[in-house]
């Protein structure tokens, strides 16, 4: 059996949405956490940041990014 390699794509970037949902109380509708019924869902306003292609279970470590100095994250 020949093994194939895989690859993926991950794009990074920001897009605005529009998601309609149908409840059957305005209680339900007004909860925040609440899912219903799926209307519609409109993408719009999609912007790229960037693209990154890697061998899928490449078994190579995750890789993390490092914390930066003068971060949010850092404690005053």
């Amino acid at each position: 059996m020949i093994k194939t390699d895989k690859y993926i794509r991950i794009k990074s970037g920001e897009a605005n949405f529009l998601l309609v949902e149908r409840f059957d109380s305005v209680k339900k509708a007004a909860d925040p956490n609440a899912q219903g019924e799926l209307v519609e869902c409109e993408v719009t306003g999609i912007k790229l940041d960037f693209t990154k292609v890697k061998k899928e279970n490449d078994g190579k470590a995750k890789t993390q990014v490092p914390e930066v100095a003068g971060s949010p994250k850092q404690k005053a």
